[in-house]
């Protein structure tokens, strides 16, 4: 059996987290993680490195003889919703590429996580579903630039690559701000104590656009198809688990879930109805037993004010992804009970 060695960037982070532990359960698979802060008692290989500093990845991973596979899902530090520098991503996709192309003795393939960004999802509507072979936007990405790069890097070389563009990526994260399922799960517990319906926090437009989500050990099983199956070779691929709901839709099966009256829109920012609700937290918190955690610590609201603030429809053809071989999908209503129920478990929520 070939073994692999897949190098993963970004790998303490939602995505890259979730690639790594399913690929750790590969047999033909070894992993080793990069991380800028790695943090201690981690159980696979972890180095750290500053992707945007080309001499710490030459010191760091200059003796990585044996990758045979990247796996790039680092990102720039950003805060959810706000701009991301579209040169500093490149140049860290770059520096990390120039270490491993020179010191890799079979390095086979490179893998970029994105998103549907690429389609411009968060300026403007476009038609739906997206295809991975629309024409690009005019408007600035560092999708656009680490595509570009990987499409010229490639020519000549041994080596092939691929991109995945899930949307609202989900997972059972429990120490991940940016966690659409956890926010939603907390704004309900907080709604609650206060004795108000389940209020949707954007407009009548948003509640009623259609949007998807994936959730992460789908796309990990889907990086890992794009890794290793020719038919792959440099394309992209939309994955989001199947299926398309609307806020209006889901939002009564939130409020029976925590046992509230369901209300419709009301306009506003989770991040301003938050601010000083830390004391109505403290006290669920206490008289439930919960997991010590703050209300702005434990949940990204800024993040959730961007989740709500796409007033367009937005879904991808996972079409293409079909044709090539790769027929998983998930269930999101499910995804969301089932989320809802572990953080429960976990006295995450009451």
């Amino acid at each position: 059996m070939i073994k692999n060695t897949a190098l993963i960037a970004g790998a303490t982070g939602q995505i890259g987290n979730s690639v790594l532990t399913y690929l750790s359960g590969q047999d033909n698979v070894e992993v080793i993680g990069l991380s800028r802060s790695p943090g201690a008692n981690r159980l696979h290989p972890m180095i750290g490195v500053d992707l945007t500093d080309a001499a710490d990845c030459r010191y760091k991973l200059g003796h990585l003889r044996e990758v045979t596979h990247i796996i790039y899902a680092a990102r720039n530090d950003h805060f959810g919703g706000k701009p991301e520098s579209a040169a500093t991503n490149q140049t860290m996709l770059a520096n990390l590429i120039d270490v491993i192309e020179a010191c890799a003795q079979d390095l086979r393939h490179v893998h970029l996580v994105h998103g549907t960004k690429y389609y411009g999802h968060q300026r403007w509507p476009s038609p739906v579903p997206y295809r991975e072979d629309l024409p690009r936007g005019q408007f600035e990405n560092y999708y656009f630039l680490q595509q570009d790069f990987v499409e010229r890097r490639q020519k000549g070389r041994s080596w092939n690559w691929s991109i995945s563009r899930p949307h609202t990526f989900c997972d059972l994260s429990t120490d991940q701000a940016r966690s659409i399922t956890l926010l939603i799960a907390v704004y309900a517990s907080v709604l609650r104590e206060l004795g108000l319906p389940l209020f949707y926090p954007g407009t009548r437009e948003s509640f009623r656009a259609k949007t998807q989500f994936t959730w992460l050990p789908l796309l990990a099983k889907a990086i890992d198809w794009m890794s290793t199956d020719s038919r792959c070779a440099n394309q992209a691929y939309n994955i989001v688990n199947g299926d398309a709901w609307s806020w209006e839709q889901l939002w009564p099966l939130f409020a029976s879930y925590f046992q509230m009256d369901v209300a419709g829109p009301r306009p506003g920012s989770l991040n301003d109805f938050m601010a000083d609700k830390e004391n109505i937290w403290q006290q669920l918190v206490a008289r439930h037993g919960l997991q010590p955690t703050g209300l702005h610590s434990l949940v990204q609201w800024p993040y959730g004010d961007y989740v709500f603030s796409i007033q367009w429809d937005v879904v991808s053809d996972m079409a293409k992804a079909r044709r090539d071989g790769f027929a998983d999908q998930n269930d999101s209503k499910k995804m969301w009970v089932d989320s809802f129920d572990f953080f429960r478990r976990q006295k995450l929520i009451p």
